[in-house]
């Protein structure tokens, strides 16, 4: 029970004594009475003032301390994802007598050996290969295998399947792959060539500016 109901309990009490008191006396039981009143008034007030200060106490929101509060979490920071970097291809390398090419270098290089030398054996195929890998270590000619299969000199290509457009329309076969591996491993049977022509054609040319090295299947091949 809480304090009011108690005060007001015993203040109730008070007055059925003192209600029975003024039966015996008038006048004493009107002092009685009379002091009784007071006496409630006082209890009253003092049970009412005790039950406003705990509403008050328990209405009372609770001062947290500055330093007791509970921080916000700091807001997630998400690691940026590196920047996604393109690599360059890589650029044709020489190491001694073999040679390291990015994609279309290489397969540049497979489909002229297959348009010049496709009905030829794996050494035939070589042949051819390393007429071209000589010419880009040679200072005469440009230094990467394209410009050195599409170089055209006074308007006459150099590789005749780049004038009539047999390099873009041959399929490598397997051998000719392996033919190019190895040259490009460093095997080299031409002895260093860097021109050719075939057995059928008329030119003079080669036989009066050139060296002749060697003549193997359908190819004549020369050095300067």
């Amino acid at each position: 029970m809480c304090r009011c109901k108690k005060g007001v309990a015993l203040a109730m009490g008070a007055i059925l004594m003192t209600s029975m008191i003024s039966f015996d006396s008038c006048s004493y039981g009107t002092l009685t009475v009379h002091a009784a009143e007071d006496t409630l008034t006082e209890e009253l007030a003092t049970a009412f003032q005790e039950e406003v200060q705990t509403g008050e106490e328990k209405n009372v929101e609770t001062e947290i301390p500055v330093e007791e509060r509970t921080a916000e979490p700091a807001e997630e920071q998400i690691p940026e994802e590196p920047e996604e970097t393109v690599s360059e291809p890589e650029p044709m390398k020489i190491a001694g007598n073999s040679f390291s090419l990015e994609s279309q270098e290489y397969q540049i290089l497979l489909k002229i050996v297959e348009a010049e030398a496709g009905g030829e054996d794996t050494i035939g195929k070589m042949l051819v290969a390393n007429v071209v890998m000589n010419r880009v270590r040679s200072s005469h000619f440009p230094n990467s295998v394209t410009e050195v299969v599409y170089q055209r000199h006074n308007g006459k290509a150099q590789f005749s399947p780049t004038a009539d457009g047999r390099i873009d329309r041959v399929n490598v076969s397997a051998d000719t792959i392996e033919a190019v591996a190895r040259a490009m491993n460093g095997e080299d049977p031409s002895a260093g060539a860097t021109y050719f022509k075939s057995v059928r054609s008329k030119s003079g040319w080669h036989d009066r500016a050139l060296n002749r090295v060697m003549q193997y299947g359908n190819h004549i091949f020369y050095t300067l």
